[in-house]
């Protein structure tokens, strides 16, 4: 499982992850609760209650492709 726990509290975090999130093709889903929100979708992400943990997945099998991801997220890790 690629998810990591991640805390977006600013309005500028929030812009910030979505673009990071866009240079990636495959697809990256965001987990609050029972509520999946596709990590790409402005809407989606700003749905969420920010400055509460969440957890993110880059959904692929490409272990290079998981690493530059799981890095990227350092800025956004709890």
């Amino acid at each position: 499982m690629n998810k990591l726990k991640i805390k977006l509290s600013t309005l500028e975090m929030v812009s910030d992850f979505i673009k990071v999130c866009s240079k990636y093709d495959c697809d990256i889903n965001v987990y609050d609760g029972s509520i999946i929100v596709d990590a790409k979708s402005i809407i989606g992400v700003f749905s969420i209650v920010q400055g509460k943990e969440i957890e993110v997945q880059v959904i692929t099998n490409d272990k290079n492709v998981i690493s530059g991801f799981i890095n990227d997220m350092k800025n956004f890790e709890v």
